[in-house]
């Protein structure tokens, strides 16, 4: 069988796609998980003219059923958002079922995550909170160890005294440069908080390097394959929003990967 799609980079064996791209001086390694490349219908966004109308929309599209709000444009906001993190990650991600929207500019903190709620606080943005939380959301449904992986005030708080994974983190050296270097001091405080600063990141538009997504999956980002083929494309946030077309048309690496995958 001859290959000859994007300059020879892909390889084939064992019909196990271990292929290697290299793309804008990213190299990545694409799943041959053909469910993550199955035909996406984008959601598109629709504006509210009321809060009752945006609630229904985020409730029958995102199974949110407690939305508490300061206006019709912040919750036509929110479901732009929600909309926006649905497509880039092709449908296959949860959000909680309340969220609390509200607006403090004495309070330090964008937003948080807990019991099953998303809060953010709307003086200092909405996306990049949502994104964040989202992640510690979907973070929390995939991984066992999500409650090892918080800082130790959070691993103590949960009851567990597990500390292995946190101060194997913190004392990996080369890790925590390189997640200074790519995303910010945050970042390197815990497990969790460095999935969710890496997934806010993607869904903001940031490029980073094949190490640090390695280290995404290594501990257990949310969908780091979908991550990593979003990454690849170099596919902007308005594109995969989809505002004007429920359906886009595939690109060039979607069919290129079909035909290898059979």
């Amino acid at each position: 069988m001859k290959i000859k799609y994007l300059q020879n980079l892909f390889e084939y064996k064992n019909l196990n796609l271990a292929g290697k791209i290299k793309n804008h001086n990213y190299l990545f390694r694409i799943s041959s998980n053909k469910n993550t490349f199955e035909k996406f219908k984008p959601l598109m966004y629709k504006k509210s003219s009321s809060i009752e109308e945006a609630k229904a929309f985020a409730r029958t599209n995102f199974n949110i059923t407690e939305i508490s709000c300061c206006s019709t444009g912040n919750i036509n906001e929110l479901n732009s958002g929600l909309c926006k993190l649905y497509n880039i990650n092709r449908g296959k991600i949860s959000f909680p079922s309340c969220i609390k929207l509200y607006k403090h500019k004495n309070e330090r903190f964008c937003g948080g995550y807990g019991n099953n709620m998303i809060s953010i606080n709307t003086f200092y943005g909405m996306f990049r909170t949502l994104a964040h939380e989202t992640a510690h959301f979907n973070h929390e449904k995939i991984s066992k160890n999500y409650l090892k992986m918080g800082k130790k005030t959070e691993i103590v708080e949960s009851g567990n005294y597990d500390f292995s994974i946190l101060e194997k983190f913190l004392s990996d050296k080369p890790s925590q440069k390189l997640i200074k270097r790519e995303l910010y001091g945050y970042a390197c405080s815990s497990p969790a908080e460095f999935v969710a600063c890496t997934f806010e990141a993607i869904m903001c538009g940031k490029k980073l390097s094949l190490d640090l997504l390695k280290l995404y999956r290594k501990y257990e980002g949310p969908n780091a394959e979908i991550l990593l083929k979003h990454q690849l494309e170099g596919e902007s946030i308005d594109r995969a929003h989809a505002t004007n077309s429920i359906e886009r048309n595939e690109n060039f690496l979607f069919r290129t990967i079909r035909k290898i995958l059979g």
